[in-house]
This record gives C-alpha cells, sequence and structure tokens, in this order.
C-alpha cells in the first residue's frame, strides 16, 4: 500500500512536466539568400495560440513561450498572433506590421493581460484538494 501511496504522490509531477511551453522555430522561406529573423516574445507562456503572417498561418492552436520566424526576406510583414485562453482576464489579440532590411534580427514583444479571477480559483481548488487527497493518504497509510 505504501508504493501506491508514493506512486499517487508521484504520477503528478511526472505529468506536469510534460506540459512545458515550447520555443518555435519555423522556416519562413525556402529563399537561401533571405536572412532575417523574427522573434515573437509574450510576456507569459500562451496556450492555443495562432500566428499569421502576411495572410500565412504559421502556428495553429500551440502552447507557445517564443516563436522565431528565420529566413524572412526583406519587406514590410503584417502579423496577427492570437490566444484564446480563458486564464487570461482579456483575449490576447496582437495585430502589427514589423519589417525586414539586410536581413536584420528583431524581436516582436507581445504584452499578455493578467490572469483571470477563475483562474485564480481553479488554481486555488486544485491546490486545496490535492493538500486534502494527500492529507488523507498520509493519515490512513
Amino acid at each position: 500500500m505504501k508504493n501506491l501511496c508514493v506512486l499517487l504522490f508521484f504520477a503528478p509531477i511526472l505529468l506536469i512536466s510534460c506540459a512545458k511551453p515550447l520555443a518555435l522555430s519555423i522556416n519562413y522561406s525556402e529563399d537561401a539568400t533571405a536572412k532575417g529573423k523574427v522573434e515573437f516574445v509574450p510576456s507569459k507562456s500562451l496556450s492555443g495560440t495562432d500566428l499569421t503572417v502576411n495572410g500565412k498561418l504559421l502556428v495553429e492552436k500551440q502552447r507557445v513561450k517564443r516563436i522565431t520566424l528565420n529566413n524572412v526576406p526583406d519587406g514590410t510583414y503584417n502579423y496577427h498572433l492570437a490566444c484564446d485562453n480563458s486564464n487570461y482576464a482579456e483575449k490576447v489579440d496582437t495585430k502589427g506590421q514589423f519589417f525586414v532590411n539586410n536581413g536584420n534580427e528583431q524581436a516582436v514583444l507581445v504584452e499578455t493581460p493578467p490572469h483571470s479571477d477563475g483562474y485564480w480559483i481553479n488554481m486555488g481548488l486544485q491546490s486545496l484538494g490535492t493538500s486534502i487527497l494527500l492529507g488523507f493518504i498520509f493519515y490512513f497509510y
């Protein structure tokens, strides 16, 4: 029975490690002469993220903490980054423009709204439930 207690204690820790946000790297163009690099950096990791550049869907419903576009040719580009996640007080919906000249590298910072009240209530209830469950397990075994 003690093995079961240890398994129940460590199983959530192993599962949590699978949910890490990604740092995506995408080749925008196959052109070998294109040397531009653009990084989209949200202030917090985002899940359910979509990114389009000039109407081309590059990222669809991904959990990300950084998106890097490599091989971007010179020119002006319009982007739209959206994240429909109920963890945030407001929807993340950013539109803008970036300009690549002579293969320069640049970063596009994406502001993320604060967490919603529902997020904090959910986290509190999960913590309370986990504490009660672990208390019962260690008390009775």
